[in-house]
């Protein structure tokens, strides 16, 4: 790190500050929209403000960090702030794959078995399914850890990582963080996907073209009722393709550095780019695919109130 030259420094702690405002700004911007929007705090939407309030936490806590470290080229704060941003960061990670996973399981319900969806998913479940995500994330990455009493150390990373005694702890430890928290939730979603796949293409090949323009209020209304459903599933799908997208090349990074195999300078910082911009995605997907929240960020930059009979969920 100590050999960059000045451009490369400006570069790459450039990209680390516009992803770190990008990931602030943008789920800031979703928590203000479901907050303005009445339509808008659904049960569905429950996973996603649960996705930006850990987006947020982390883009507030662990970022700047990196970002200084970026500049810098060095850690240059405390090793007590080195093991909470290991830790923040660990548990972060695990939490929301765990969550967009827990969110794939409520649209299968949702679209494959609606019988089962209206039985199970209350109030009352959401947030049990929140929480258990949340106390399996951190059993995994901060337990595991701290029973073995491996601290964090920066580098090679600009972040702090968990530094193992040997290679065989190494991958024993990263072997079970991946079936916990990688390899489950990934099998869990795929799963999901798949299934919620196939119902939406059967939905559009049997029914759409049936549906008659003449047909009476109450079948226009359940066409309205379809199209937001349909609109929900593709928002949800789009979330989980660009998690997948993001995810897979992370998940090849890790294992290969962990395997010893020696790998260039460019590829570690991709991956910190990577982890980073899992923080920022969102938002803009909820911006390109979702009517209402496209609509309430219009209304939060020109500074205009929410019309609450004008807002729709689409």
């Amino acid at each position: 790190m100590s050999e960059r030259s000045v451009l490369s420094i400006a570069t790459e702690s450039t990209i680390f500050i516009l992803i770190n405002i990008t990931a602030i700004v943008g789920n800031c911007f979703v928590l203000a929209a479901i907050s303005r929007n009445p339509r808008l705090r659904k049960i569905a939407n429950w996973y996603i403000i649960t996705l930006a309030i850990a987006d947020l936490f982390a883009a507030v806590t662990c970022m700047p960090l990196t970002v200084s470290a970026s500049i810098k080229g060095e850690w240059v704060y405390s090793d007590v702030i080195c093991q909470i941003q290991g830790y923040v960061l660990h548990v972060w990670g695990s939490f929301s794959l765990i969550m967009v996973a827990a969110t794939a399981v409520h649209r299968y319900f949702r679209v494959v078995r609606p019988v089962r969806f209206r039985e199970l998913f209350t109030k009352t479940l959401i947030i049990l399914m929140v929480i258990s995500c949340f106390i399996l994330s951190t059993a995994t990455m901060v337990g595991l850890p701290f029973a073995l009493n491996v601290p964090f150390q920066f580098g090679p990373y600009f972040f702090c990582t968990p530094t193992l005694p040997d290679e065989k702890t190494e991958r024993a430890v990263a072997l079970s963080i991946y079936v916990a928290v990688i390899a489950i939730p990934s099998s869990i979603l795929l799963f999901c996907y798949l299934k919620v796949y196939r119902a939406f293409r059967r939905h559009l090949i049997l029914v759409v073209p049936n549906l008659r323009p003449q047909q009476p209020l109450h079948s226009d209304m359940e066409l309205s009722t379809r199209v937001e459903e349909i609109n929900t599933t593709k928002l949800v799908l789009a979330i989980i393709t660009v998690f997948c997208v993001l995810w897979i090349p992370l998940c090849t990074i890790g294992a290969l550095y962990v395997s010893d195999v020696l790998l260039p300078r460019w590829v570690h910082l991709m991956y910190d780019y990577l982890v980073f911009v899992t923080a920022a995605t969102n938002p803009l997907i909820y911006a390109f695919m979702n009517k209402s929240f496209r609509a309430e960020y219009a209304r939060i930059v020109q500074c205009n109130k929410r019309g609450h009979e004008t807002a729709r969920f689409g």
